[in-house]
């Protein structure tokens, strides 16, 4: 069974512990633990940790580094690039229509799928990736619309989308009356599909090329939020778009994470791509105990996934690596 792990080197290697040994120590700790790929958030709001020709040299180059003691240590390195957070924009971004002021701020410099312009800004950051660390892979996160809490109120007014809904709908947003009727909503959400799987697909060409890995981290629930953000992550695994997929099935709660993992195990069980349950041993949902995360990862191990991928590696401490050790070994 595959462990994986989402990792924030920023925090992780904060400056003065930063230096090579320090590094090979806490990779070290998780590679003995049985972790055999990390996946790490190399990108956040503009400030990147590591070389790129597209966004200019970084105050500190993190991935090199890990990239180096990754093979060292026999583990795989999969950068994370995407939209939201991990993103970067040409001035593309969501916009919610009248005022700004009471929109979250996560949202307000959300890069729109609909601009190619914005795709190509994380192709091309995604193929500076690959050109200076040659990574096991490219993991993807943020790729989506906004949260479906917030577009189903503020659906996103820039300009594309606007020009997309003329063609299909006559006017450039659905008013309260068209929301209740079916089709408009299928529409809707058929457009933001087809932006979002256009960037997956030229993405997927890059991986291709260059014969790495492509993967992405997902919305755990699939008909609730992944769908009405576009990104049906299903069909891209259906469609050989994804070498494996992390769906983020975090929650405190067993039965619901239990939940989560059937659903997902349907949907996934017949694709090409790996399956990887989410597992959140501190996330905004909260935080579950060392032997509560064992728990998960031995039931998402007996529905049949691939592995799971916890979020996150700061938050593993002696007594989860201690669990992850023993459910390394089998014993």
């Amino acid at each position: 069974m595959k462990l994986a792990v989402w990792g924030h080197p920023t925090a992780e290697f904060p400056q003065g512990k930063d230096r090579a040994q320090d590094m090979r120590q806490q990779l070290g700790a998780l590679r003995e633990a049985g972790i055999t790929a990390y996946l790490p958030f190399v990108l956040s709001h503009g400030e990147a940790c590591f070389e790129s020709d597209t966004l200019g040299p970084p105050e500190r180059d993190l991935v090199g580094p890990v990239m180096e003691i990754g093979r060292e240590l026999g583990m795989e390195v999969h950068p994370i690039v995407g939209f939201g957070a991990v993103g970067v924009t040409e001035g593309r971004v969501y916009s919610p229509g009248g005022k700004v002021a009471d929109i979250p701020s996560w949202a307000q410099n959300w890069a729109c799928p609909s601009w190619g312009e914005n795709h190509e800004i994380v192709v091309r950051v995604a193929g500076d990736l690959i050109n200076n660390y040659s990574p096991d892979g490219i993991h993807l996160d943020y790729v989506r619309y906004p949260n479906s809490s917030l577009l189903s109120k503020r659906p996103c007014c820039c300009e594309r989308c606007e020009q997309a809904r003329l063609q299909w709908l006559g006017k450039p947003v659905p008013d309260e009356h068209d929301w209740a009727v079916p089709g408009v909503v299928f529409k809707e959400m058929q457009m933001r599909g087809e932006f979002v799987r256009s960037l997956v697909e030229s993405l997927r060409m890059l991986a291709d090329e260059h014969q790495v890995m492509l993967s992405a981290a997902t919305r755990a629930r699939y008909y609730q939020d992944a769908l009405f953000e576009g990104q049906d992550w299903a069909e891209w695994a259906r469609d050989g778009l994804l070498d494996f997929v992390c769906p983020m099935s975090y929650n405190p709660c067993f039965g619901r994470f239990a939940r989560f993992v059937s659903q997902h195990r349907r949907l996934l069980m017949d694709t090409p791509a790996q399956w990887l349950a989410g597992i959140g041993r501190r996330s905004s949902l909260g935080e579950i105990s060392a032997e509560q995360m064992a728990r998960q990862i031995a039931f998402a191990k007996a529905a049949g996934a691939d592995g799971v991928c916890i979020f996150h590696a700061a938050a593993l401490e002696e007594a989860d690596l201690a669990e992850l050790r023993r459910l390394s070994s089998g014993t």
